[in-house]
C-alpha cells in the first residue's frame, strides 16, 4: 500500500505527465507545423518575387538571374521546364545541371500542377540534406516552373528556439508544483502522520498516548477526536474486561450446576406424558409447557456452554475429511420430516457433479447448518428455504438462504452479537436462545472463514461461507 507522501508525489507525477508532458508534444508538433508553414509561405513570396523579378529582366539570363536572387537571398533557385528537365540551378555549373535527374514526378512539382505551387519538405539527393521545397507553375517560356527552396537547417534552429521557450515554462511550473508538494507535505501529510503514530500506540494498548497536532482545520479536529476516542476506548475496555470475566465465570458455573437437573426434570416429564400420568387434577397443557420450556432451558445451557467453551479457547476443531454433500443431505431430510409448516420447501440447490470432501470438524459444522436452518425455519412463513453448494478450484462454497421477514440494515452488523435479537425477532415471539448466529460465526471463523449476511427485509435471507477442500497434504 502507497502511503500518503508516496501517492502525493505520485500525483504530482500524473500531473506532470498528464498536464504538462502531453500537451507539450502536441504543442512541439504545432511548433513544427507552424515553422514550416512560415517557411514555405516566405518560400512562396520569394518564388513570386523572382518570377516576378525574370519577367521583367532584360539584361540578364535565366542562369544569371537565378544566381543573382539567390546570392541575394541565400534561397536555392532551381529552374525546370514542362518535360521535368532542370534548365539551370543557382550555385551549380551547367555540367552539374546536365547530371541532374528529371523533376517531373517530384511532389512539389505534382502539386503545383493542380494549384498552381507545390510544397514538399524531403531529402535532397542532389545537395545531400533536407530541404523545404515551394514549386511555382508559370507560364515563362522555356521555364514551367520555378522552385526556391532551403535547407531545414534554419527551420531547426527556429523550432528549437521556440521549445526551449516552452520547456522553461515546463521547468518553471514543475517546480512551482514541486515546491507546492513539499508544502502539502509539511501542512496535511506530517500532521496526519503524528495522528497515525499516536492511533498504531492506542491500537497496540497505550491508551495513554495523546496526539499533539495544533490548529483549527479539520486535521486538528481529527486529533482531537483521536484523543477522545482514546480516552473513552481506555475507560470502556477496562470495563469490558472487567465485564467479559465475571460474565465467562458467571455462565461456566451456572451452565454447570443447571444442565444435570434440567436434564432429569425433563425426564420425569416426558414419562408422564407416556402414560404415568394418573392423577386427572393435573393439567396435562400445562405440564407440556413446562416441558416445552424445560427444553428450551436446556437448548440455552447447551449454547451457554458452546459460547462459553469457544470464548475461553477449550472448543478445539477436530478437523477431518468431512462428506459435505452427504451431511447436508441427512440435515435436510431430517429437516423435511419435522417441520410443521408445511407451506415451506427444504431443498438442495447441488452444482457438484461429483461428492466433495472438506477439512472441517464434522460435529461443528453439523451444528452450524442445524443452526442456520432452524433460524431459516423459525422465521420463514411459507416459500422456500435452500442449501446451496459450489466449487472453485480448492474451495466448497455453501450458502442457507429462506424467504422469510428478512433483517433490518440496521441489525445486520449486530446479528452475531449474543443474545442480540432484532425487532423482527421480538415482535414475531419466535422460540430461539437468541447465541446460534453467534455460534454459527465463532466456529466458522475457527475453520479459517468468514460467515457473510445478505437480506432485505420482507423478502429473505442468506447467510454463505466457504470452506477448504480436503487434501492429504
Amino acid at each position: 500500500m502507497f502511503k500518503l507522501r508516496q501517492k502525493l508525489f505520485l500525483t504530482l507525477f500524473a500531473l506532470l505527465s498528464i498536464g504538462l508532458i502531453t500537451p507539450t508534444l502536441l504543442t512541439n508538433r504545432y511548433i513544427d507545423r507552424e515553422v514550416r508553414e512560415e517557411i514555405a509561405n516566405t518560400l512562396l513570396s520569394h518564388g513570386k518575387a523572382f518570377s516576378l523579378f525574370l519577367s521583367n529582366n532584360n539584361k540578364l539570363s535565366m542562369i544569371q538571374a537565378a544566381s543573382y536572387y539567390s546570392d541575394a537571398t541565400g534561397l536555392r533557385i532551381t529552374l525546370i521546364n514542362k518535360d521535368g528537365k532542370v534548365l539551370g540551378e543557382s550555385g551549380l555549373s551547367a555540367n552539374e545541371v546536365s547530371l541532374m535527374d528529371n523533376h517531373l514526378d517530384r511532389p512539389e512539382i505534382q502539386q503545383s500542377n493542380n494549384k498552381k505551387f507545390g510544397i514538399a519538405t524531403r531529402y535532397s539527393s542532389t545537395l545531400k540534406k533536407d530541404y523545404i521545397y515551394v514549386a511555382l507553375n508559370i507560364d515563362l517560356e522555356p521555364i514551367t516552373y520555378i522552385r526556391v527552396s532551403q535547407t531545414m537547417d534554419f527551420a531547426n534552429t527556429l523550432i528549437a528556439h521556440r521549445q526551449a521557450y516552452q520547456y522553461r515554462i515546463i521547468f518553471l511550473i514543475s517546480l512551482i508544483l514541486i515546491a507546492f508538494t513539499f508544502l502539502l507535505d509539511r501542512w496535511v501529510t506530517s500532521p496526519i502522520r503524528k495522528i497515525s503514530k499516536v492511533a498504531q500506540k492506542i491500537k497496540s494498548g497505550d491508551w495513554s498516548s495523546r496526539s499533539e497536532v495544533k490548529g483549527s482545520d479539520e486535521i486538528a479536529d481529527l486529533a482531537i477526536s483521536v484523543n477522545e476516542m482514546a480516552e473513552t476506548l481506555g475507560t470502556d475496555i477496562s470495563k469490558i474486561i472487567s465485564m467479559s470475566e465475571v460474565r465467562s465465570e458467571f455462565l461456566i458455573n451456572v451452565t454447570h450446576e443447571l444442565k444435570t437437573p434440567i436434564a432429569s426434570i425433563s425426564g420425569y416429564l416426558e414419562t408422564l406424558l407416556d402414560g404415568a400420568l394418573d392423577d386427572k387434577e393435573v393439567n396435562k397443557t400445562f405440564l407440556k409447557r413446562s416441558l416445552k420450556n424445560i427444553k428450551r432451558l436446556e437448548v440455552l445451557v447447551t449454547d451457554l456452554v458452546d459460547i462459553s467453551r469457544i470464548e475461553t479457547g477449550e472448543l478445539i476443531m477436530n478437523m477431518s475429511q468431512v462428506d459435505i454433500l452427504t451431511l447436508i443431505e441427512e440435515l435436510v431430510s431430517d429437516a423435511n420430516s419435522t417441520k410443521k409448516n408445511s407451506k415451506i420447501d427444504i431443498k438442495i440447490n447441488n452444482n457438484l457433479n461429483e461428492k466433495v470432501f472438506v477439512n472441517a470438524d464434522p460435529d461443528r459444522i453439523h451444528q452450524v447448518f442445524n443452526n442456520l436452518l432452524s433460524n431459516a425455519i423459525r422465521y420463514t412463513d411459507e416459500g422456500q428455504i435452500a442449501i446451496s453448494i459450489e466449487k472453485n478450484d480448492n474451495k466448497v462454497y455453501l450458502s442457507v438462504s429462506d424467504t422469510g421477514v428478512g433483517i433490518e440494515t440496521e441489525s445486520i452488523e449486530r446479528i452475531f452479537e449474543r443474545f442480540y435479537r432484532t425487532d423482527n425477532a421480538r415482535s414475531r415471539a419466535k422460540n430461539g436462545t437468541g447465541l446460534g448466529l453467534s455460534i454459527v460465526n465463532h466456529i466458522i471463523k475457527a475453520h479459517g472463514s468468514t460467515v457473510k449476511v445478505e437480506s432485505r427485509l420482507g423478502e429473505g435471507t442468506e447467510f454463505s461461507f466457504e470452506l477448504e477442500v480436503y487434501s492429504k497434504d
